[in-house]
């Protein structure tokens, strides 16, 4: 049965990560449906997959002309742009679990949020910036700022990062492409800290323990959000732009409405 639950989880998080539509919303509130709790070590966990897709789906722009100066600019500019949501998701981790994971405040940021996207998705897009490489080092720092504003669930990372990215003069598809690689850096980073945090306070399990139930979990937890994660973006790309924000925009407002109708259930 916890497996069957992962698997909803799993490919949950494939489809919502790679949109801006919030996969932590989804992840809690399903884990709370399901009774199954959504420790920040599992959402960080279920990331991994979606984390490879991205950077297999975007090989040839994050690799092309490795070995030059722009290309290592464009990696930096990254790096830089992380430190914000970094430094406040490890100081805050505890409290964000704590008091934001309620579901009145995932419910109005999905909705407050949704609203954003159709006004923006409404406005001519008048972007100057196509080339992911020629953003600059200031939009994008203002961008990784715009990125920590999701470690509130139901925010959206890639979706608070596209508005902010559209906002500061990208093109509105450029901006979400760059908003999927602006944060690699934390979906890597993410599993990473919460394995040596498990690792610091219980010790490394032996082989032992490891059962095929777990290496099944294990499994699920990762290929399962990797393959759903191509599925989307290659669905993604195929779709009209011209409204896309507000299809999810309005998916956002409805889901809101239904937490908010249905939350004092969970």
């Amino acid at each position: 049965m916890e497996s069957i639950k992962l698997l909803v989880l799993a490919i949950t998080q494939g489809f919502s990560e790679l949109l801006p539509i919030s996969s932590s919303a989804h992840l809690i509130i399903l884990g709370k449906v399901m009774e199954i709790p959504t420790s920040t070590l599992l959402l960080a966990s279920l990331h991994i997959g979606t984390t490879i897709a991205i950077l297999a789906f975007f090989w040839k722009k994050l690799f092309t002309n490795f070995f030059t100066k722009k290309k290592w600019g464009f990696y930096l500019k990254i790096i830089l742009s992380v430190i914000p949501s970094a430094i406040l998701g490890i100081l805050f981790e505890s409290k964000i679990e704590e008091v934001l994971h309620d579901n009145w405040i995932i419910a109005v940021s999905l909705i407050f949020w949704g609203i954003i996207m159709i006004i923006v998705q409404n406005k001519k897009d008048d972007g100057r910036v196509e080339d992911m490489e020629n953003i600059t080092w200031q939009q994008s720092l203002l961008m990784g700022f715009a990125q920590a504003v999701a470690l509130i669930p139901g925010t959206s990372r890639s979706g608070i990062t596209t508005l902010a990215g559209i906002g500061l003069g990208l093109k509105k598809y450029t901006a979400f492409e760059y908003s999927l690689i602006l944060g690699l850096p934390v979906l890597i980073g993410a599993p990473i800290w919460e394995i040596l945090k498990m690792v610091k306070d219980t010790g490394i399990p032996v082989m032992g323990d490891v059962t095929l139930t777990g290496f099944i979990n294990l499994g699920i937890i990762i290929l399962v959000p990797f393959l759903v994660g191509c599925f989307s973006l290659i669905m993604l790309k195929k779709i009209s732009r011209d409204k896309w924000l507000s299809a999810f925009g309005i998916y956002r407002i409805i889901l809101g409405i239904l937490i908010l109708i249905f939350g004092y259930l969970l």
